[in-house]
């Protein structure tokens, strides 16, 4: 099951005020399950925005845990796990509930600050409305809905170590819509607000308020066969893209026609020639691509590569396609993004991450500013000019910190120096 959720964030303190939008998206697997429980991996992969919910996400942190899910909603999570930090929500009673029907049960808040974590028991009251309609941007649905509010209430005990950077009191209310779909036993929507104040022991007050919207999805596992075969139609689609705008550097992919294939007109099977057109670079050199060599092969030409990684399907952007130290789109980047976009548009309920990455030539606080600017280069263009849901697309520079070859030679640090965009399929 994956999880996306959407969060307006609020903080003041004193006459400071800090707005920003945070995104969490969770995936969850089943490790192994009995009659009445199962112990569920998970994955969080949280990002932020600053103003008020516009520009792209920047991809924050990861976090896994291990925890076990109950019949009944209830969790039990392991100390050394922060995720999740809402637990048990929502709870169900042993016996069937009636619309209107009210119950309680516990829970639990998990807060994590830097020096210390505050787990906060708490027990909403929940509701049973009835059967009743949902919609959250693209998304709809239809089934049980359910209403809770609870209190929040937190003292340090006088005998606990004070620490000047977490709270010893919290006190605040959340109210919560649960769209719960009890035929399939999982939830489809939800929605939260929560309001929080922050007592720390230097008399400072924090304010925060929280209000999530969360959509659910039960995907089918992708494996290591699956992803080649996606990774194959990928690349399938980018040769096609190819043979019909030519490469840059003057290149051009020709499809050959060999007889009986019946496809003189098309890509047919992957067999080509690849040859320079009327005006070629005098510095590019073109390279044959006989007749039954495999697209892997052929795709060797091409500015764009395409890999299979743990996250999904890897597009890495060649750095020819930006000039030295610069950050803007040449026009065989433009190209090669069009291409890309047209094939992720395919997946639209798919996140999209964008990565810039460099070798480790050069001071780390420039190279980390530059592979961040190239990332957020690739990310306006697919946004801007190809109208991808910007909700759906992160960006993050990580300088010298993934390179994808050692930094030991000139060839290498060129591999080195690249834009990702990955397709998300787990």
């Amino acid at each position: 099951m994956e999880l996306n959720e959407y969060h307006d964030v609020f903080f003041r303190v004193g006459t400071k005020t800090v707005e920003r939008e945070d995104k969490n998206r969770v995936v969850m697997k089943t490790k192994q399950c009995s009659q009445d429980s199962c112990l569920v991996n998970a994955w969080f992969d949280t990002y932020m925005r600053y103003g008020k919910t516009s520009g792209p996400f920047w991809k924050d942190k990861e976090f896994l845990s291990d925890f076990t899910l109950f019949r009944n909603g209830r969790y039990e999570v392991p100390n050394e796990f922060i995720m999740p930090n809402l637990r048990s929500f929502p709870s169900f009673p042993e016996n069937a509930v009636s619309v209107s029907d009210v119950w309680k049960l516990p829970a639990e808040e998990s807060f994590d600050f830097s020096s210390e974590r505050i787990r906060v028991k708490v027990t909403p009251e929940y509701t049973f409305q009835g059967i009743f309609p949902w919609k959250e941007g693209n998304y709809s649905g239809n089934c049980e809905k359910i209403t809770y509010t609870y209190p929040i209430f937190y003292t340090k005990s006088e005998s606990e170590k004070m620490a000047p950077n977490v709270p010893y009191k919290i006190f605040g209310f959340a109210t919560g819509t649960v769209f719960f779909n009890a035929t399939k036993g999982v939830p489809e929507f939800k929605e939260v607000k929560l309001s929080y104040t922050f007592i720390y022991p230097n008399g400072t007050v924090q304010e925060a308020n929280f209000h999530i919207k969360g959509v659910y999805f039960l995907r089918n596992q992708v494996n290591a066969k699956d992803k080649e075969s996606i990774r194959e139609d990928i690349l399938n689609d980018l040769i096609v893209g190819y043979t019909k705008d030519g490469l840059p550097n003057g290149l051009r992919i020709t499809p050959a026609y060999s007889p009986g294939n019946g496809k003189p007109n098309g890509m047919g099977e992957p067999t080509g020639t690849l040859i320079t057109n009327q005006n070629p670079d005098p510095n590019s050199i073109s390279t044959p691509v006989t007749e039954g060599e495999d697209p892997n092969k052929i795709a060797d030409q091409l500015p764009v590569k395409v890999r299979t990684s743990e996250d999904g399907i890897v597009f890495s952007l060649d750095s020819i396609l930006f000039d030295f130290n610069d950050s803007k789109l040449k026009p065989d980047a433009e190209s090669a993004v069009a291409k890309i976009a047209e094939i992720l548009k395919k997946y639209p309920d798919r996140e999209i991450r964008v990565s810039g990455h460099t070798d480790n030539i050069g001071k780390k606080e420039y190279n980390q500013k530059l592979s961040e600017e190239r990332a957020k280069s690739v990310l306006h263009s697919l946004v801007d000019n190809y109208k991808m849901d910007e909700k759906q697309i992160s960006f993050r520079g990580y300088a010298d910190d993934l390179p994808i070859a050692p930094n030991d030679s000139e060839e290498n640090r060129h591999k080195n120096r690249r834009v990702e965009i990955t397709l998300v399929l787990d």
